[in-house]
């Protein structure tokens, strides 16, 4: 869909060693992509076969909400292939486990159809939360992820916890960060912002680790070198804090790649852009295209 991954160590040299993945998750997405552009193929077929019918839940991310757009243009693409789709409420200032809980208790009065999440940023971690109780795992076909993070955004712990701050470039680069820590606290997003830093985010990811699951779990991750939107680009302040290691505007790379789950590696795709689309991304055919990886899977029944 977008650039090489590989790319990444020219563009940013110091990277460390990624985890190792399975290559399969990527090549099986790009072919995807490329047969769901003929609506007769089998892959258009078994796509919209999967969510005819199904309920479809999109999980924002952190500041989701405060976001013009963020996953419409998904879900009106799903609910024209017959699916019930639609966005999750949640807050910017709650925690992980409030969310997920608010989500399951949402969907334990929805009925029993087949079920899909596909959670953005936090909400890939919030939606993985929800799908741990028994009536939401029991209808689960799937749950797809994208720019989900295992480790901190070093951004919002120089924003909330004031960590790397030898990195901070001048006075207008602090003065920035202060402006941005009063706005967080104003809108009463400080709390779940701290979700997303040190120790939090790790054992979200250690609990999401423990959980045995009998439906497929896809998570996308990628590098870009281009911020697209203002409220989840942060190039500059990655650089200064790591110079050289690979990001998507918000998480370096090695902490966006899950082990022993299929990962869809991109390059040249910003943090906010499965969510927003921008500059010839199309979220749509990203999102279906994770569809399509997912019923390769075993445990999959298509729905």
């Amino acid at each position: 869909m977008r650039g090489d991954f590989l790319a990444y160590r020219e563009h940013f040299p110091n990277t460390p060693e990624l985890p190792s993945t399975d290559p399969d998750a990527t090549a099986r997405f790009t072919e995807a992509t490329a047969a769901l552009a003929d609506p007769a193929s089998a892959t258009s077929r078994a796509v919209d076969a999967a969510l005819a019918g199904s309920e479809v839940v999109l999980v924002r991310g952190f500041l989701g909400n405060w976001m013009p757009g963020n996953l419409v243009q998904v879900r009106r693409a799903l609910r024209r292939r017959g699916a019930d789709a639609w966005i999750a409420r949640h807050a910017a200032g709650r925690t992980i486990e409030d969310n997920a809980a608010r989500l399951a208790a949402r969907l334990a009065t929805s009925g029993d159809r087949p079920l899909w999440l596909l959670g953005h940023s936090k909400g890939g971690m919030e939606a993985l939360g929800a799908a741990t109780r028994p009536h939401v795992e029991a209808r689960l076909r799937g749950v797809l992820t994208a720019q989900t993070a295992r480790g901190p955004s070093p951004v919002l712990e120089s924003l909330l916890e004031r960590k790397h701050q030898a990195s901070l470039s001048g006075w207008h680069r602090r003065l920035a960060e202060a402006v941005q820590r009063i706005g967080l606290r104003l809108i009463g997003a400080h709390v779940g912002g701290l979700e997303l830093t040190g120790e939090r985010i790790r054992a979200a990811a250690r609990r999401a680790d423990e959980v045995v699951r009998p439906y497929p779990h896809v998570q996308a991750a990628s590098w870009s070198i281009r911020p697209t939107t203002w409220l989840d680009s942060f190039h500059e302040r990655l650089g200064e804090i790591a110079p050289g290691v690979a990001h998507d505007g918000q998480f370096y790379l090695h902490d966006l790649i899950w082990p022993n789950t299929p990962n869809v590696l991109l390059g040249e795709v910003d943090h906010a852009q499965p969510a927003m689309g921008g500059f010839g991304f199309d979220p749509v055919a990203f999102w279906l295209a994770m569809v399509a990886v997912a019923l390769g899977r075993p445990g999959s029944s298509g729905g």
